[in-house]
């Protein structure tokens, strides 16, 4: 399936990669980051609108957004949408992503609260063609 993106300068001259989607029934804006291992989604956002889904702590250290965390925390959200490629429900782990979320505010952009990375670009066969601006996602 194809699925529009959009290409977003981010100051000083980098950029990311955007599409829009849905995550539990609500719009969400998701970032693609292809070095991302594993799709997270923002904490804050998840004890506000999925407070009554259980999140599963792990002793496992992990990293990311540059910091090194003692544990992680995930949690499967069933019904992720992106654009309109379905996934019935993914495991996803937990950041805080206020950070990023204050510098794109600061830049007048929209948060993120999923990031999407390569565990789903790899199990859906992900094809970004920056000259199409789109993103090609395959079920299996």
């Amino acid at each position: 399936m194809n699925i529009k993106l959009k290409i977003q300068k981010i100051p000083p001259g980098g950029s990311h990669i955007f599409v829009k989607g849905k995550i539990g029934g609500k719009k969400v804006t998701y970032l693609i980051d292809t070095g991302a291992s594993k799709s997270v989604i923002d904490k804050t956002y998840v004890e506000k609108h999925f407070s009554e889904l259980h999140v599963v702590e792990s002793k496992h250290s992990t990293t990311g957004l540059g910091a090194t965390y003692d544990k992680s925390s995930f949690i499967t959200i069933p019904n992720i949408q992106i654009g309109d490629f379905i996934i019935p429900k993914k495991e996803f782990g937990l950041l805080d992503l206020s950070m990023i979320n204050t510098a794109y505010q600061q830049a007048g952009l929209d948060p993120i609260i999923v990031i999407i990375g390569g565990d789903i670009l790899l199990k859906y066969k992900g094809i970004i063609d920056y000259k199409n601006k789109l993103i090609k996602l395959y079920s299996k």
